[in-house]
């Protein structure tokens, strides 16, 4: 890959990443959203469903090539229809199907499966980090569809190390059926560098061109660190139950209605661990989607939200203040933001609330603000207060330029398709910014 140096001389260096060649039945890769395929009456109704029959074709499966459609589907994973090209942005779900774990309550209320996700037939996954409430299934989904993942070179040592435990796993709770076809590796992209100092390298992702680009960093998993005296605390959770459940419980099947070993451990997901000797699940990516032409719509998925402010984290290089500064910094500079998706839950909460998420929003600048990472690592109640806690604070930190907040609710807001009009006037784009495009995206 080529390097080629920005105009500002504190930021990183910028790479190209080549899309991936997916199959046909996913997207033909000559820019007109694979309109010779016929999509099967699975895929059909699963891609109505995410997102809405009034926008799915009801004979090929095509979705309406001049929206952008959300489906919110557990925590921080969205199925994505990027004007007619469908992607995974993590692929975690709550299982439904099966029963809770042994004397756990029963929370799991996303109306899905992961056979749900192989029928959508999306033509990449991208994960922001690879905990297990965030990259459970990727494997799975990759390897049924032949599909890329992007995600951190760590994060893909432990998807080929998925693919091994799946095929090896004797699977007796499903009469020793094989999960998936072959023990073959998925082919799983490295966004960046392995061990990387987050913020060191922007990457240009390639494989939406040409109706998007795909900026890509890595960035900091979210953290405890001291309260901060310079920003008003605002109590999250004050009320919590505490019969709620702190996590959902895992369970062992990829199989829907089938019943786990009880006590069993899932040697068919990534889980929260990581194989040995590999840092993968912290390693966290923010990503920016922009559209081409008219008013280049664009919109941000973030995971995790780190302690920036302090650049305090496990990767290499931290904890530095400075470190964190630039990772503003490259927020700063990015394309102007229409839409942030990014993770309302920081592990810094107990000590400063929900600042985190505030400086990400100070910084990214977006119009419109959508929360995620509600359902998972937090009380089921919890989506709300979080509301009331973010409005509070930036009230309290008087923050200058506020976007317009938007709340997810678990389990209200499943599945209900977010649709945005990129050509909106609302998205209109200035001269600053066609040369941030420029340099971040080329031409």
């Amino acid at each position: 890959m080529k390097a080629r140096k920005f105009s500002w001389a504190a930021l990183p260096l910028v790479l190209g990443i080549a899309s991936w060649a997916a199959p046909a039945a996913a997207h033909d890769g000559d820019g007109d959203n694979g309109r010779d395929h016929r999509a099967s009456a699975a895929t059909i109704a699963i891609r109505q469903h995410f997102f809405g029959a009034e926008n799915v074709d009801a004979r090929t499966g095509e979705v309406r090539d001049d929206r952008v459609i959300f489906s919110w589907t557990t925590n921080a994973s969205l199925a994505v229809s990027v004007e007619g090209r469908i992607i995974l942005l993590d692929t975690y779900i709550n299982r439904p199907e099966l029963p809770p774990a042994p004397g756990q309550p029963d929370l799991r209320r996303s109306p899905l499966t992961p056979q749900d996700l192989v029928d959508l037939e999306p033509e990449a996954i991208f994960l922001g980090h690879g905990h297990g409430d965030h990259a459970d299934n990727a494997a799975f989904i990759a390897k049924q569809l032949n599909i890329p993942i992007y995600s951190s070179p760590e994060t893909c040592d432990v998807m080929q190390a998925d693919v091994q435990r799946m095929f090896n796993d004797p699977n007796t709770v499903n009469g020793g059926a094989k999960i998936i076809p072959d023990g073959n590796p998925v082919t799983c992209i490295p966004v960046v560098t392995r061990g990387s100092v987050p913020g060191t390298e922007i990457v240009h992702l390639k494989q939406l061109e040409p109706i998007a680009c795909i900026v890509a960093f890595k960035h900091i998993h979210s953290g405890t660190v001291p309260t901060d005296p310079d920003f008003p605390f605002v109590a999250v959770n004050p009320d919590s139950d505490p019969r709620e459940s702190s996590l959902y419980p895992r369970l062992t099947s990829l199989t829907p209605g089938a019943t786990p070993v009880p006590g069993q451990e899932d040697l068919r997901t990534t889980g929260f661990g990581t194989i040995p000797g590999s840092p993968g699940g912290p390693i966290s990516l923010f990503y920016q989607f922009v559209l081409r032409g008219d008013n280049n719509f664009t919109f941000v998925w973030h995971n995790t939200t780190g302690p920036l402010k302090e650049g305090a984290g496990s990767d290499p290089g931290l904890p530095s203040p400075a470190v964190g500064a630039h990772l503003f910094q490259i927020m700063d500079s990015l394309p102007a933001t229409d839409v942030e998706f990014g993770s309302i839950v920081s592990l810094g909460q107990t000590t400063n609330g929900v600042r985190d998420p505030i400086l990400y929003n100070q910084h990214i600048k977006p119009q419109v603000y959508i929360s995620i990472h509600e359902t998972d690592a937090t009380p089921i109640s919890s989506s709300l207060r979080f509301k009331i806690a973010y409005q509070k604070a930036v009230v309290a930190a008087d923050v200058p330029v506020r976007p317009e907040a938007r709340w997810m609710v678990d389990p209200d807001d499943f599945i209900r398709p977010m649709v945005y009009d990129p050509r909106d006037d609302r998205w209109e784009k200035h001269a600053d910014d066609d040369h941030a495009i420029r340099q971040f995206c080329g031409h």
